[in-house]
């Protein structure tokens, strides 16, 4: 029988005003005067946050000219607004710092300078978040990683159709408002006790019973009416649904089911097989005899697949060499994400770092933290703050204030209850919760930029519980969190039992193994919150689980409710966190673009003109030889390859433009900048040439990436194996 990973993936998603648009480099402004100012692809110096610094190398073409173009080199900060949905960022409020015109007499090099602070400044540009990460340095990616936890969950191998069934520790049976029955209330399945009966639901009409909750669990159509009438009905028919095994977990467990007897074949070109029987990633290690899993982003070896093992964990950079030359176009790829000196591993590591970023308005006041009693707050180890344990939210005590963070916005109260107000700053205190708290995920999110009308805000994927690790990124923190037990039930997220898995694109997803059957269900408590980690479950009188179809997606939202679905016509992106529903008032409109400030793409250029930090500017032609701009020409440039000893020789002109440029929105941050950079001192620098071919192959690397992103987006999300 097929057995089948049914699941996707994780929508990372960001918002934005930019539009799905090409985003190809380089692109071009027309100014009013009839001059073109062509700008090539940024070269990121640094990116931290919302902030972008960067230098890039740009042309003017002028009447007063003759249309002959005059190359130079500009250095700027600038804002960036994130969209991952589209995967694309708005270079915005750019400052220029300093420009460089080779080819210019010093007459010249004036009005080209106030010509681009004028234009380039006051225009806004479109990079793709793929360009951007291309160029941003891996290893600073990696710094501050917090202390997690790798011990290895149980491992079950079932070489039949089966289902993981996870409770959060001993089962808590909690009476079901207005009927005679009980609910398990630690699990995220319908899990009915019925006098010496239970009962649970897996979707599309399928029904299981029990006498004892570990099992062993057998398919039923004899399910009360009452307890029948706990679910609405689907739309397919169970006759569908193959009989699974159903596997219980009390503790941290993941299931691995291959069909039949684990198969294995060969890696191409190495010692090593793996499972091609099985939606999880397994491995042989041949001369060693060693097996592999990988399980949320870490990898576990053990001498065996089956029975009782001992599993250990091997950190993402130690695996053997064999795991780094899997090749990019086999069915094991996606497991080059987790193996660390990848160029894979090196793109997540980078996509960790961009933010989704939006402006909240700062008179919102539509948060409200909802208690199981009265609040109650315990200490946090080693920092003066202090959380909340009887809700679902994440709130904290800091001196006199309360914080809390939702959906990726801060907001502050003098009280524990509200009324609560945007924040506009947050202790520093609180960006030190460690990973062993339940809610550490909250310092991946951060306040950018305060106006008087609206908050910048943003965060990063570690909110959903993406970490950095030893050269890539894993899922969960490894810690375990004690829930809340009283009227009302409040677990935390756990690392294990959903069979995580990433994708480059989208981030990580859920996977759920199992038959055939076409299943769609839904594990969320409907305005209660939703099960998953953070958010809380209180029963109520119908818990509604959906029926549906095959080609089912699992979307982890950082609220934490986990929801299966998405049907045969599945959106290719979802709305993110700013932009759902129930908080998309928050954010504030974005004044529109005019068209003479939206940078296009200049379709008949070529992407290949860069320039060195000390602004030369070089073009590479298609033999992969490089030449420099000089009076008006490209010659054969000299000492590409020998260390210089020279200053970098960047100008620091008096500038033609106010310190200050004139805002449409007031800003509370110092607005002043020095008009040019200080002038870098003599030093040892390297040859140039490493350092433009490092840029020039960053550069193909993003655009390729962005295109595999749109063949991805155009033809759907592949199989991860077909058998």
């Amino acid at each position: 029988m097929n057995i089948r990973l049914i699941g996707a993936l994780l929508v990372i998603t960001l918002v934005s005003s930019v539009q799905a648009a090409d985003i190809s480099w380089p692109q071009e402004i027309e100014a009013e005067s009839g001059a073109t100012v062509l700008v090539y692809q940024p070269q990121v110096e640094e990116f931290s946050g919302n902030s972008l610094a960067g230098r890039a190398a740009v042309s003017v073409k002028a009447p007063s000219s003759d249309n002959v173009p005059v190359f130079g080199a500009i250095w700027f900060e600038a804002r960036i607004d994130t969209d991952r949905d589209a995967r694309t960022a708005a270079i915005r409020d750019i400052d220029i710092l300093d420009v460089r015109f080779a080819d210019a007499s010093d007459a010249q090099m004036e009005k080209l300078a106030k010509l681009i602070e004028d234009e380039v400044g006051r225009s806004n540009f479109t990079i793709s978040v793929d360009q951007l990460l291309a160029d941003l340095d891996a290893d600073a990616a990696g710094s501050g990683a917090p202390e997690l936890r790798h011990s290895p969950p149980k491992i079950i191998l079932s070489t039949e159709p089966a289902l993981l069934v996870s409770i959060d520790g001993d089962p808590v049976l909690q009476e079901i408002e207005g009927s005679k029955y009980e609910r398990v209330v630690n699990s995220p399945f319908l899990i009915v006790k019925s006098g010496k009966e239970h009962y649970l639901y897996i979707g599309s009409n399928a029904w299981y019973q029990a006498r004892q909750i570990e099992g062993p669990w057998a398919r039923t159509k004899r399910v009360p009416d009452d307890i029948g009438k706990l679910v609405e009905p689907a739309e397919d028919d169970d006759t569908l649904v193959d009989d699974i095994r159903i596997v219980i977990a009390t503790e941290p467990t993941e299931l691995i089911v291959s069909d039949g007897e684990p198969s294995w074949a060969p890696v191409e070109g190495m010692d090593l097989l793996y499972m091609d029987n099985t939606d999880s990633n397994a491995f042989l290690e041949l001369t060693t005899q060693n097996y592999y899993v990988l399980l949320s982003g870490r990898w576990y070896r053990g001498e065996g697949l089956a029975g009782e093992l001992e599993w250990s964990h091997v950190p993402n950079d130690e695996l053997p060499e064999a795991f780094g030359d899997i090749p990019e176009d086999s069915v094991n790829a996606p497991v080059l994400s987790q193996v660390a000196g990848t160029e894979q591993a090196r793109d997540a590591v980078l996509d960790n770092t961009i933010p989704q970023t939006a402006a909240i308005k700062r008179d919102d006041t539509s948060f409200n933290v909802e208690y199981d009693g009265t609040p109650e707050f315990g200490p946090i180890e080693d920092i003066r703050v202090d959380y909340a344990l009887n809700t679902s939210s994440s709130v904290f005590r800091h001196g006199n204030l309360y914080y809390a963070a939702d959906a990726g916005v801060w907001y502050v109260s003098n009280v524990a209850t509200g009324p609560w107000a945007v924040a506009t700053e947050v202790p520093d205190a609180i960006y030190d919760i460690p990973a062993s708290n339940p809610h550490h995920n909250v310092t991946y999110v951060k306040v950018y930029d305060v106006t008087p009308q609206v908050v910048y805000v943003g965060y990063t994927p570690g909110y959903y519980g993406s970490y950095y690790y030893r050269g890539s990124v894993i899922y969960g923190s490894g810690w375990y969190y004690n829930p809340w037990y009283g009227p009302r039930y409040y677990p935390r997220y756990p690392t294990w039992g959903f069979h995580v898995s990433y994708n480059p694109w989208y981030g990580w997803g859920v996977g759920v193994s199992w038959t055939n059957g076409p299943f769609r269900f839904t594990f969320s408590s409907h305005g209660h919150g939703g099960w998953w980690g953070v958010g809380g479950y209180r029963p109520y009188g119908r818990p509604v689980v959906y029926g549906g179809y095959r080609k089912t997606n699992i979307n982890i939202n950082v609220d934490n409710s986990i929801n299966i679905g998405g049907g045969r016509n599945r959106p290719a992106a979802r709305p993110n966190l700013y932009n759902r529903p129930e908080t998309r008032d928050r954010v504030a409109s974005r004044p529109a673009t005019p068209a003479n400030r939206q940078a296009r793409p200049a379709n008949r250029a070529q992407n290949n003109v860069l320039t060195d930090r000390s602004g030369n500017v070089y073009q590479r032609d298609a033999n992969g030889s490089w030449q420099q701009r000089d009076n008006g020409q490209w010659t054969r440039p000299q000492n590409l390859d020998r260390p210089s000893t020279a200053p970098a020789t960047r100008p620091t002109r008096p500038s033609t433009r106010p310190a200050t440029r004139p805002s449409t929105q007031p800003s509370t941050r110092p607005a002043t900048r020095p008009a040019t950079r200080p002038a870098p001192q003599p030093s040892n620098r390297p040859a140039v040439r490493p350092q433009l071919e490092r840029d020039y192959s960053a550069r193909q690397h993003g655009a390729q990436r962005s295109q595999n992103y749109s063949q991805q987006q155009s033809r759907g999300q592949p199989a991860r194996r077909r058998r």
